[in-house]
């Protein structure tokens, strides 16, 4: 039996123990949910086996299109593909129509055609020899997909978008003639327009949550799964830091004021369940962005770097400044800090995915701070053996603690 029957079935006996509903009734809900399930085990394996009949035939026309590139002349390959481009679009507003309805599939098939340009780019600029500056390619395809995202107010072209977006901004700021053009080497230029466009995305995700929740909950998601990666990856700044003066920070900065921007924009709207809660998370999310400003600042010179401190790190020595410290030090401090937000935020407004969340950013932290820091300590057997053992005592203390909150929860509720 379905996990869902299961628990169907058992909610029905409870309701019959209660005399809250006959013998007949319940047996005839059960059996209309059996019904439903076999249709919709049908209707699953259906689309499975039709969206793997549609992949396995573009596999082959790709196939037999590749074996005879050379043959095919430049006007049938540009009509071939806009002729694509018009059949998946046309087949999408076809099925999203009232009469069929099929949301989805439509989708999927603009989600498609958007994808379909890119490619039309990259085939245009290989028939003209265009590809002196690939940046400009993915801005046109970002130019031209965004009004079929805003149009057609899809979750799958706005993830496109976003994507095209940050590819866009990472190869104009590598590319080397561009006025854009980050500091060569330094990682932690791509790192902070990373975090900036997280911050922005998660502030600005609470104006959409009423007319459109689901792109509204993807930019959420994305800019929280770039915010808290970048926060991560900072971490190590000590590690991966550079000092490079040369290069424009226009797009770090411009990212900058952006993730301010969607912050302040979205005050009053981030988690709306506490103001408490909401007060501290735009705290700590501005926190996050100054802290990357720093970082940017000490890689670029502008802030002095301190004297030098070497530490033992497996087996060799490394040499590090007073500013990379505090700074990773600082990255440190506000991914424990935010990781505690979101269990209380997740406990209090009864999210558990906030709470796992942030349970798994705890652990995440503890683990990775003991192999960070194993290096500068007595490496021996007895060191591993111990921190071994500190390691599955966390890892058992904090999973009691996130299913203590989860006990919590569903008693509150």
């Amino acid at each position: 039996m379905a996990p869902f029957l299961k628990r169907l079935d058992a909610l029905l006996s409870t309701a019959r123990e209660r005399d809250l509903i006959t013998e007949d009734s319940s047996s005839a809900v059960m059996e209309l949910a059996r019904e439903k399930e076999r249709s919709h085990g049908l209707l699953n394996l259906t689309s499975v086996l039709g969206r793997l009949g549609a992949l396995v035939a573009i596999l082959g026309i790709i196939l037999v299109v590749s074996a005879n590139w050379a043959e095919i002349s430049d006007g049938v390959k540009i009509a071939g593909l806009l002729t694509l481009l018009v059949l998946c679009h046309a087949a999408g507003f076809w099925l999203s129509s009232p009469d069929r309805d099929m949301p989805r599939s439509a989708e999927g098939l603009h989600f498609v055609g958007a994808g379909l340009v890119l490619a039309g780019i990259g085939l245009i600029a290989q028939i003209y020899n265009l590809n002196e500056r690939p940046p400009n390619g993915v801005l046109l395809w970002l130019v031209a997909i965004v009004p079929l995202a805003v149009l057609l107010r899809s979750p799958s072209i706005s993830l496109m978008s976003i994507f095209a977006l940050l590819l866009w901004a990472h190869m104009e700021g590598a590319f080397p003639d561009s006025p854009l053009r980050m500091p060569r080497y330094q990682f932690t230029s791509h790192l902070v327009m990373e975090m900036n466009m997280g911050a922005a995305m998660v502030g600005l995700s609470p104006l959409l949550r009423r007319h459109e929740p689901e792109i509204a909950r993807l930019l959420r998601v994305v800019g929280g799964v770039l915010l808290f990666a970048s926060l991560y990856l900072m971490t190590f700044f000590r590690h991966f830091s550079d000092v490079e003066s040369e290069g424009s920070v226009i797009l770090q900065l411009g990212s900058f004021a952006l993730g301010l921007a969607g912050l302040f924009i979205g005050r009053d709207a981030l988690a709306p369940e506490s103001s408490w809660y909401r007060h501290r998370l735009i705290l700590l999310l501005s926190s996050v962005l100054f802290l990357g400003l720093a970082a940017l600042a000490a890689d670029m010179g502008w802030l002095p770097r301190g004297a030098n401190l070497q530490f033992f790190n497996f087996g060799r020595n490394q040499t590090f400044d007073y500013a990379a410290i505090l700074i990773s030090l600082g990255a440190w401090f506000l991914w424990f800090v935010l990781a505690i937000w979101c269990v209380g935020f997740g406990t209090r407004s009864g999210r558990k995915g906030y709470l796992n969340a942030g349970v798994l950013g705890v652990g995440v932290g503890v683990l990775t701070l003991f192999f960070d820091l194993i290096g500068s300590l007595q490496s021996t057997g007895l060191t591993f053996l111990l921190g071994g053992l500190a390691l599955l005592a966390t890892g058992w203390g904090v999973e009691r603690w996130r299913r203590r909150m989860l006990d919590a929860m569903g008693a509150k509720n």
